[in-house]
């Protein structure tokens, strides 16, 4: 019986110093060795000739060297959103980028930025000539959205019946579904879409942003294992790395007639008179 206890005794001793030395180890970790999950996706991060580019790309690459922890460009993962934000969830030590932060995913992640900032809009056929002027007109349409993209929050928050919102894993392929009129509006990133059209081989002359929803931010989402203290050295480098580049060129972003350098972002007349869905329809993001 004496040797039983002593038995017990020396396991759970071990275990304690197993779990404090895992402990210690991931705490121990630096930034070139997370975990890092993008997505394909005009302009914060998409692939060009092969090779993995971007605002936030450029941003993460940067502010990784100055805190000597360089990450590299080509162990970053590109991966579909709806299995990057899974992946990132279930970590461990994994950051994800570009995400929105949003009440419903603020728990879920710690959080790195803001770095962007970018309104969703509905892009529709012209075509249709579809006028939408407040939330109510769109529970008229059959929308499209990203699945687990912020476009597919928005939908459900304004409170779009389930079987008027149909949900893709690609976004390369709402295009098409607008074209074939299976869906009759898209709801995604105003800096993306254009350029997600024209990688589809469709014209994005062809197509139009109908209505602005107010913009929200863009941020690198880290799992929560990860530890703070390395978190807060993250978030002090990306602000410097900011401060750094604001006005450098290689840190700009120009798509069409609109620009976004840093946090800034300048919109053109024609996007201001783009209806605005009122603000107390959505939550306001952090």
């Amino acid at each position: 019986m004496q040797s039983l206890f002593f038995r017990l005794l020396f396991l759970k001793c071990a275990t304690i110093v197993l779990t404090s030395s895992m402990n210690v180890a991931a705490s121990s970790l630096e930034l070139n060795e997370l975990t890092y999950i993008t997505e394909n996706h005009a302009s914060f991060n998409y692939v060009r000739d092969g090779q993995l580019e971007g605002f936030a790309v450029e941003v993460l690459l940067s502010a990784s060297a100055d805190l000597g922890s360089p990450v590299q460009r080509d162990e970053i993962l590109v991966q579909p959103w709806a299995r990057a934000f899974k992946n990132a969830l279930r970590g461990p030590n994994t950051v994800l980028f570009s995400t929105i932060r949003t009440p419903e995913r603020e728990d879920k992640f710690q959080w790195v930025g803001p770095f962007a900032s970018e309104s969703d809009v509905v892009i529709a056929l012209k075509a249709r000539q579809i006028k939408i002027t407040d939330s109510a007109k769109l529970k008229s349409y059959i929308a499209g959205a990203v699945r687990g993209d912020v476009g597919e929050e928005i939908l459900q928050e304004i409170k779009i019946p389930s079987d008027n919102i149909v949900l893709l894993t690609n976004p390369t392929s709402m295009g098409a579904m607008l074209t074939a009129e299976r869906i009759d509006v898209w709801v995604f990133g105003e800096f993306a879409w254009s350029e997600t059209l024209t990688s589809a081989g469709l014209n994005p002359a062809l197509f139009e942003v109908i209505f602005r929803f107010p913009p929200k931010h863009y941020y690198f989402a880290l799992s929560r294992d990860i530890n703070p203290m390395l978190v807060q050295s993250f978030q002090l480098a990306i602000e410097q790395t900011l401060e750094k580049y604001q006005d450098d060129s290689k840190f700009s972003i120009s798509l069409n007639t609109s620009s976004f350098t840093g946090r800034k972002s300048s919109m053109t007349s024609q996007h201001q008179q783009i209806p605005m869905l009122e603000k107390s329809c959505l939550k306001k993001s952090n």
